[in-house]
């Protein structure tokens, strides 16, 4: 119970920095074929939002660096008031990308804890159910074309 505690901290410090999140993913290649300088779109739909109140801060992470630190990539967007949230990352080479959101409950930008439990939502990019702290590796992606994830939000 202690390691989960201190990899939710973990994983809510980097959150804090940047941004992180998503769970439950499925992922619909649109377009596979990947042309030498093109770029991409992809579209995160995020549901599972329990409080439709705050922001959603999503990033994208292209390493267990980045994963770990500052995201590439970050938008933050108003959680409406019901449904789910869909967001958009354009202009990405082809590549392995991983998604973090956290959603802010009380507008300081950062993830909240209660000690060391995360009290505001989190996610990350294929992962369904969290034992330990995820890596770069079990929530990345191949992004080769055109794709639109599905993110479900998770609360602790």
């Amino acid at each position: 119970m202690k390691t989960i505690i201190t990899t939710l901290l973990t994983i809510a410090l980097l959150i804090g920095n940047s941004v992180k999140p998503c769970l439950a993913q499925q992922s619909t290649a649109v377009t596979s074929t990947s042309v030498a300088g093109a770029t991409y779109k992809l579209t995160v739909v995020i549901s599972g939002i329990e409080k439709h109140s705050g922001k959603l801060y999503a990033g994208l992470a292209t390493s267990a660096e980045t994963f770990d630190g500052e995201s590439t990539n970050k938008i933050a967007v108003d959680v409406p008031a019901s449904g789910d949230v869909t967001i958009t990352f354009d202009g990405l080479a082809p590549g392995r990308y991983a998604v973090r959101i956290y959603q802010d409950l009380n507008a300081n930008q950062k993830m909240d804890f209660s000690g060391q439990m995360p009290t505001e939502p989190f996610g990350f990019s294929n992962v369904t159910m969290l034992m330990g702290p995820p890596t770069f590796d079990q929530c990345a992606f191949d992004l080769a074309g055109n794709k639109s994830i599905q993110v479900g939000m998770m609360s602790l």
